[in-house]
């Protein structure tokens, strides 16, 4: 490659502006990716990183600035499929059909054709190469819906690369992986980098920016703040252009409690499920965060579901202020004083099409209802601004869709709503998964302060960090059971290293 070639940057932005009714989410933004590169885009929620990558994937059309790819100027008037033929952006919420096969999912659209009719034994034949190669283990001919989230990653990155693209994007691409699928995203990013790839990284997983990024852009406000080498910069300098504040302090882990001798708030007895055999039991006491640790499929999610009715228990009890619960469904449940903060916010927590007013308030309609038939809309409007301002829920108005706010504001509402049912029992499911480090700590003081106020909680989070600085006693499970438990979290000292070697 001549020095010519070399000096063209993949991707060169100048003065992107992008408005929508009027305000104003890009003000002047400059961006360039040269080639080869692997670059981390980084920013609070709502800070434009998502706008910005829909620009240069051609999802949106700046209001005004250049976009080249490769030193060719971009017109507005050429189409996402055009840009196809050199973007490929994947997506937070994968972008897979369950029914399909992983080879016909990677070729979708473009399959291949011998004379007039799709070669599935072509399909089949280039997907397995393409694992091969990348030393993935993946059958091309397993149902999609049958992968785990780090195999389905996998073929969403293979999806990119088959179209022949030369630049791919990532919208937090480790925000579901477990250790081991993320040590192999790692592995599989390194891998294109030397085939010539330049890629975008978006995340909110900082010490992911700094482990595999040659640089890093950062958006605040709309304006891009700040764009330097990796090894020009440290993590603290990265959250504090990210935020804007000088003296952050990250969310700091739980004090030492003493709650021995305490009566439990929820008595979890020889409980079993169509998925969880062998009888399980545990308990949780009143102001006390009692961590879930395992690996993804090792039964975190699952007790939820018994717990929140979604998994109907077989047999043994649940007991909540030592009056026996019967959970057949999750109206039981929250009837009994017990909530599900979901794993997925968007297909569990929330109806996107809807309203913040209508998400805020569904699960609690009975208690704003009147006589059945009428709804307390007074009522509901001030509940409504009540999560908006206890949360700190950024948004123009309630009756906006939910599906206009940001990650992490689309998360407080879940978490708010949760609050505002007052169950005794906070069931949260990766509470904090791809939020900002600011809606993280928004929503971890909030669960602080159910818990001062004698509340219970059952917490699991894909990130050991968070477990460590959030419970006070933690379970680890294996195969849908509970194999061990540390006690008094704050004060033993735990690392990273030294719950990841617990759980395996």
């Amino acid at each position: 490659m001549s020095e010519t070639q070399t000096a063209v940057n993949a991707i060169e932005m100048r003065g992107i502006v992008m408005e929508f009714s009027g305000v104003r989410a890009l003000d002047g933004v400059d961006f360039s990716l040269r080639q080869g590169q692997v670059m981390g885009l980084v920013g609070k929620n709502g800070a434009g990183k998502s706008t910005l990558m829909k620009i240069i994937n051609g999802v949106y059309t700046q209001t005004a600035g250049t976009v080249r790819f490769f030193g060719k100027n971009i017109d507005k008037s050429v189409s996402v499929r055009e840009r196809e033929q050199t973007v490929a952006m994947i997506y937070q919420d994968y972008s897979l059909v369950g029914e399909m096969t992983v080879a016909e999912n990677i070729f979708l659209n473009t399959e291949p054709i011998r004379g007039a009719l799709i070669s599935d034994r072509d399909c089949i034949r280039k997907a397995a190469e393409f694992f091969r190669d990348m030393g993935i283990r993946i059958d091309p001919r397993q149902k999609v819906k049958s992968l785990s989230t780090g195999d389905m990653q996998m073929v969403e990155i293979a999806k990119a690369i088959m179209k022949q693209t030369k630049i791919i994007l990532m919208d937090e691409p480790t925000a579901a992986l477990d250790a081991d699928a993320t040590t192999k995203f790692f592995e599989i990013i390194e891998r294109l980098k030397q085939q010539g790839y330049s890629i975008v990284i978006s995340t909110h997983h900082l010490q992911h920016i700094l482990d595999i990024c040659d640089a890093v852009t950062i958006i605040r406000d709309g304006r891009a703040c700040m764009a330097k080498e990796i090894r020009d910069t440290t993590l603290e300098e990265i959250i504090a252009q990210m935020l804007g504040e000088s003296g952050f302090q990250a969310v700091k882990s739980r004090k030492p409690q003493d709650f021995d001798g305490l009566t439990p708030l929820l008595e979890v007895k020889d409980v079993t499920s169509k998925v969880i055999p062998e009888p399980l039991s545990f308990t949780v006491r009143p102001g006390e965060v009692v961590g879930l640790a395992g690996l993804k499929g090792a039964g975190r999610t699952e007790i939820f579901n018994v717990l929140f009715g979604i998994d109907p228990a077989r047999s043994g009890e649940i007991r909540l202020d030592r009056k026996k619960l019967r959970v057949r469904q999750p109206c039981d449940a929250i009837r009994g004083g017990i909530f599900l903060v979901p794993e997925n916010r968007h297909t569990q927590g929330l109806s996107l099409m809807h309203s913040v007013y209508d998400n805020s308030l569904l699960p609690l309609l009975p208690m704003l209802s009147k006589m059945r038939f009428f709804i307390d809309d007074r009522q509901g409007a001030q509940i409504v601004q009540e999560i908006i301002e206890t949360m700190q829920v950024k948004t123009p108005g309630s009756d906006i869709a939910i599906s206009k706010l940001s990650g992490g504001n689309q998360q407080k509402i879940v978490v708010g709503k949760a609050l505002e049912s007052h169950p005794k029992i906070l069931l949260l499911d990766d509470p904090t998964y791809g939020v900002d480090i600011h809606a993280k700590g928004d929503i971890t003081a909030a669960i602080t302060r159910f818990t001062d106020a004698g509340g219970g909680v059952v917490f699991v989070s894909s990130e050991l960090t968070e477990m460590i600085e959030n419970c006070d006693r933690i379970l680890l499970i294996k195969y849908n059971r509970i194999v061990g438990e540390l006690r008094d979290v704050p004060r033993l000292g735990l690392t990273e290293d030294s719950l990841m070697a617990a759980i395996q």
